[in-house]
């Protein structure tokens, strides 16, 4: 992948983080806690239906791209069964509105209105991820780019409009915001791969293609539903243990934490298809480890960066939104421990060990289930940032033991190290809402950078090797 492909995927992203950071204080300002709290229980069952309802062919979509020849029959033959389901489950959330209304959010006064509402969106979700996949793996950098910033576009411009007129606004407002800005995103993801869209209906379905993509996907489709509980059980804990008003703060610290996901969002665009292509040219493993070096180098970095200047955000939020900053620091080790672990699975996914993903997610999940009970009660939405980054260690751990093992072994003391370093400096200020002095964040980074000091002396040869 040339420079200006890679510039290409990361400008989405980067564009994207950077609308983020508008709309969290937009939205702070204009909702009150309690209602972001509801928005966050609706993205957070969005994102594991997704995770479910794609049956793992999404990701089976990406691991046959380059073996298929027919790429619009590969694209029918996947998504149709798996939007198949969806509107299966659609259904169901339409007949029993009154049920998911009132799990996900208040009591409210149009619940088949609101159940409505969000069958449509979660079919638009899977539609989403499918074609988005298609401008990945067609390597369409701007596309993808475009594709990727169209919502958070939607969502600012909706909310500058409602910060300048008079009145409250509530979660109705909030909901129909949410499902406008996904909604349109579909629309531009249709707009973008017209073409692709319009072969694939021409093709018929490849039944074997079926079946070895679900042989696959199966054990994603598991694990996908024990990952979905692994990132929403802090959610279900804060609003059954403290209400939610502390998930609405919650909410917010992750959404600023989301500049974390700009190097994930990037990183997993291009490292996929690049993986795959590397492994059919018989790369070194020395490569694969190279990545690895430089993206914890990368991400460590923008941790400590975005620690320091933490405080700064009590300029531009409510008081009611002020702990923040406390809840950050562990917030981000969510995208970084995520990323971390991309680096490090690929032997499991080259191998094609995909079961190995469910015992993966299961033990992560029990230790944020045990955590939540333990520390939400008393630290309330700090103790909850604090199980999940436990938790999304644990996940690191194992996705990177099991790849040492199904594939080639690879040293991992340095990744361990930063991963712990990193751990304790985000653990003590969720628990005490205190900020640690900056010259301790300040030392633990330049600890990190002597243990990298021989991979960052040695960038040119690193980027000689990475170009050719």
């Amino acid at each position: 992948m040339d420079l200006s492909k890679l510039l290409g995927f990361a400008l989405g992203p980067f564009m994207a983080a950077g609308l983020g950071l508008i709309t969290v204080p937009l939205m702070a300002w204009i909702f009150t806690p309690e209602v972001i709290g509801q928005i966050a229980m609706l993205n957070s069952f969005l994102a594991g239906s997704a995770l479910v309802l794609t049956l793992g062919l999404d990701q089976a979509y990406v691991r046959e791209y380059h073996e298929v020849g027919n790429k619009p029959q590969l694209l029918l033959s996947l998504a149709s069964l798996s939007l198949l389901i969806t509107f299966i489950f659609t259904c169901v959330v339409i007949l029993f509105n009154s049920f998911f209304v009132s799990l996900l959010f208040t009591e409210q006064e149009n619940p088949l209105l609101i159940s409505a509402g969000l069958a449509l969106v979660i079919l638009a979700c899977i539609l989403y991820r499918f074609l988005s996949l298609v401008l990945r793996m067609q390597q369409e950098a701007l596309k993808f780019s475009l594709l990727q910033i169209s919502a958070k576009l939607t969502l600012v411009v909706s909310l500058s409009l409602l910060f300048f007129l008079t009145g409250e606004f509530g979660f109705v407002t909030a909901f129909s915001l949410s499902c406008l800005s996904l909604l349109v995103a579909t629309i531009v993801a249709v707009g973008l791969t017209w073409r692709e869209c319009y072969l694939a209906f021409k093709e018929g379905f490849d039944v074997k293609l079926i079946k070895q993509a679900l042989k696959f996907g199966w054990p994603l489709v598991v694990s996908g539903f024990v990952y979905w509980g692994l990132i929403s059980v802090d959610r279900w804990a804060i609003r059954y243990y403290v209400g939610l008003e502390q998930l609405g703060i919650y909410s917010v610290a992750f959404s600023v934490a989301a500049v974390m996901t700009i190097f994930q969002q990037v990183f997993s665009s291009i490292w996929a298809p690049i993986v795959y292509q590397w492994q059919k040219e018989g790369a070194n493993i020395k490569q694969f480890s190279l990545i690895t070096d430089w993206v914890v180098i990368v991400l460590s970095t923008v941790f400590f960066i975005v620690c320091l200047l933490s405080p700064l955000l009590t300029h531009f939020l409510p008081v009611a939104y002020h702990d923040v900053i406390y809840l950050l620091p562990a917030c981000m080790l969510f995208p970084v421990y995520y990323t971390f672990s991309e680096t490090t699975v690929v032997g499991m996914n080259v191998a094609r060990k995909t079961s190995y993903s469910i015992v993966i997610t299961l033990i992560p999940l029990a230790v944020n289930l045990l955590l939540c009970y333990l520390l939400i009660p008393t630290y309330l939405a700090g103790g909850a940032a604090v199980a999940v980054a436990a938790a999304f260690a644990m996940y690191l751990l194992l996705r990177t033991e099991v790849s040492k093992y199904v594939w080639h072994h690879f040293s991992t003391s340095k990744l361990y190290t930063v991963a712990l370093i990193l751990l304790l400096i985000a653990i003590w200020p969720a628990l005490t809402s205190m900020l640690i002095p900056w010259y301790v964040n300040f030392s633990s980074f330049l600890f990190i950078i002597l243990i990298y000091r021989k991979r960052l002396l040695a960038i040119k040869h690193d980027i000689k090797i990475l170009k050719n």
